[in-house]
């Protein structure tokens, strides 16, 4: 999954009496620092004074297909002249942004008049009930990533109303969490889940590989892992693999950028070949993959995601609280190799028996390695019993730990704040972490998609 190209679209706005050259150069110095933050801007390097004119920049950003329109009163302007042609964008991602007054700017001559014309457009703004965000500061790096969090929360936010996922079975032992409401998540994010695709169709899609196929995937991992004799023996790799190119052939005939799949029972036990490594390899190639049909947690994974850079490296897991202090993130066998230690290679291991129905009659494999060492987020989304969503998050520090058992991959989170607190808000087993600090990008994505925040405060 290829990460999108953040865009924005500049507007600035200024009376035909007022000076503006001055503000004019605050603004570009200002989109230079945008574009030190990889977005793309487009502006048109000069004040508009018309109505007209604005209402022609607007259409023309929007066929840029642009993230974010951001609103600067250069100088006074009367707010009609601005406020009228909004109403083409009234759905988009707006920011208004004006410069404050200085002391030292005044003594070289340079009353802006911005922050004036700033107040009055954000109360206006308001009446007419536009949903927007405001900031009133010069383009010093503290506004300047203000402005980079809203429009890369505002780009995903987008990006969710064009993204489709899939979902092979249900979820999986009656695991409430994982219950979901298809149309709220639709409304409230824009995200479709496809359903059109089950246990039965994965099965027959896996009989359609071809054996060269199979030779060739396999023979890759035996050089690049250690692969245990177990999973060559009884053939749980070649199976494994058989169903990687599967899946990632259903992936692309949906059209899909994530998937969830219902393990267990049908995969676990009666196929005898879990999805783990399979949707390891998915998830390295940036095909956001959970398992036990945990939507709530693939839709947390695709918003954590794409708020990182390209090269972030994200896991799935469940939760464990220490009584040491902080918390065991781990899981059966879905570990992504991305997330493995540098230097090292990932053990291709035997999926542990009782993962089965029956304790004992299961079969595929595990990727079992030493996690590296990192800073980053961790989070969950979840809805309330009336259906609200909440955005439970918090940075912490990860750190490698040996095995809870079977090879199964386990790191240490140490959550800011308190362990306890952490425990207190966790929402499910199941969580994201991510290596990289993005607390301040969801905070974003939350006041735009309207969710509450649960943080480790």
């Amino acid at each position: 999954m290829n990460k999108v190209k953040i865009k924005a679209g500049i507007i600035m706005a200024s009376h035909k009496r007022e000076p503006s050259s001055f503000s004019l150069d605050i603004v570009k110095k200002g989109i230079k620092n945008l574009q030190s933050r990889n977005i793309e801007i487009y502006f048109n390097q000069k004040p508009l004074t018309f109505d007209s004119e604005i209402r022609t920049e607007i259409l023309n950003l929007k066929n840029k297909d642009v993230d974010a329109y951001i609103l600067i009163p250069g100088n006074w302007i009367e707010p009609p002249i601005l406020c009228h042609p909004l109403e083409e964008i009234r759905n988009e991602n707006i920011l208004l942004w004006g410069f404050p007054e200085s002391e030292k700017l005044i003594d070289e001559g340079h009353f802006l008049g911005s922050a004036s014309a700033f107040l009055v457009l954000k109360n206006g703004m308001s009446k007419m009930g536009f949903e927007f965000k405001s900031i009133l500061g010069f383009p010093d790096n503290t506004t300047i990533d203000e402005i980079s969090n809203f429009v890369h929360a505002g780009s995903v936010h987008k990006l969710m109303r064009r993204t489709k996922i899939g979902l092979i079975g249900y979820l999986s032992m009656g695991i409430y969490t994982a219950c979901f409401d298809q149309l709220k998540i639709r409304k409230v994010f824009g995200i479709e889940i496809d359903c059109s695709a089950d246990s039965f169709i994965l099965y027959k899609k896996m009989q359609d590989i071809s054996k060269k196929e199979i030779k060739k995937i396999k023979s890759n991992l035996e050089n690049t892992c250690s692969t245990d004799k177990a999973v060559l023996e009884d053939g749980s790799l070649e199976t494994s693999v058989r169903m990687y190119l599967a899946l990632k052939q259903i992936v692309k005939e949906g059209g899909w950028k994530g998937i969830s799949v219902k393990c267990q029972h049908e995969l676990s036990t009666y196929l005898k070949c879990t999805a783990c490594l399979p949707l390891s390899m998915l998830t390295d190639e940036k095909i956001m993959c959970t398992d036990e049909g945990d939507i709530h947690a693939l839709l947390t994974m695709l918003i954590m995601y794409n708020l990182s850079v390209e090269d972030s490296a994200i896991y799935f897991g469940d939760i464990y609280k220490l009584t040491e202090g902080g918390l065991i993130m781990t899981h059966c066998g879905l570990s992504p190799h991305n997330c493995r230690k540098g230097g090292t290679k990932v053990g291709l291991l035997p999926q542990n028996k009782r993962i089965s129905k029956d304790g004992s009659n299961t079969g595929g494999v595990i990727s079992s390695y030493f996690f590296k060492d990192g800073f980053g987020t961790m989070g969950r989304i979840e809805n309330d019993r009336d259906g609200n969503y909440i955005f439970h998050f918090c940075n912490g520090k990860v750190t490698p730990s040996k095995s809870i058992g079977s090879g199964m991959s386990t790191m240490i989170f140490m959550p800011e704040g308190s362990s306890d607190m952490f425990t207190q808000n966790q929402l499910a087993n199941h969580y994201i972490f991510v290596y990289e600090d993005i607390k301040e990008k969801i905070q974003e994505f939350c006041r735009i998609s309207g969710i509450r925040i649960i943080d480790n405060k």
